[in-house]
């Protein structure tokens, strides 16, 4: 059974590990406690999967896993190193953890190849909120759509070449279709902001053809009724 140091905290809210907290495990290895475990469950929407904090790994309600600590013995107290705020902290994990979890946690961290191409996504996100949102001119909102269908010609490239047996990829394609058809959506939304700037540029260049057309008319009529007018006075 572990032991841990006076003033162990959770990284999440800050509160210290003790009897009335104590410290729980999700499958990447990464300690928390049960109230900052719940939060992230209860907050994350339907169509999203719980993500650790840290290293983004999914998580679900049924592996968040207790770890046992021995208040009580000998040793209690405290014999694990309190460790800095900037240090990583190696994951506790209980005796009857399964090994892959170990192996796991013991395993170096590599970055993640599709990171960039996520950031970008969540980049372009945010462009096109605040294109709905405000006055924009035609060339920024064409920019901006040629940008997000570039982002999902390339996630759908990426899609095709990548290796089914490769776990690094094939977690990276569990966040892209949930992101790709977010901006799947958006590229419609901006093509349909277009098609309305030319149907309205259209509608008003129809109307104004239309209003020289019957100013025309009007001035010809105007020129007749003078002439009229001339003719009867003689």
């Amino acid at each position: 059974m572990l032991t841990l140091e006076p003033g162990s905290l959770c990284d999440v809210c800050a509160d210290e590990f003790g009897p009335r907290n104590l410290p729980h495990c999700i499958p990447c290895g990464h300690v928390l406690c049960l109230s900052c475990c719940n939060n992230i469950l209860e907050k994350t929407t339907s169509r999203l999967s719980p993500v650790c904090p840290f290293c983004r790994e999914h998580f679900t309600r049924s592996t968040v896993r207790l770890i046992r600590i021995d208040f009580n013995g000998p040793s209690s107290g405290w014999s694990t190193p309190r460790r800095s705020p900037n240090s990583p902290r190696p994951p506790l994990i209980e005796d009857d953890f399964p090994n892959d979890l170990l192996l796991k946690a013991s395993a170096p961290t590599f970055p993640d190849p599709g990171e960039p191409r996520a950031r970008e996504g969540r980049m372009l996100e945010s462009k096109v909120a605040r294109v709905a949102s405000k006055k924009c001119s035609v060339e920024e909102v064409t920019a901006l759509q040629q940008e997000v269908d570039r982002w999902l010609a390339e996630v759908t490239a990426a899609d095709a070449v990548c290796a089914p047996s490769s776990s690094a990829k094939s977690s990276l394609l569990t966040s892209w279709p949930v992101q790709s058809s977010a901006l799947y959506l958006s590229s419609l939304l901006l093509k349909a902001i277009l098609a309305n700037h030319v149907a309205f540029s259209d509608a008003a260049k129809a109307a104004k053809h239309a209003e020289t057309s019957l100013k025309l008319k009007v001035d010809e009529l105007e020129l007749e009724k003078s002439r009229l007018e001339v003719e009867l006075h003689k």
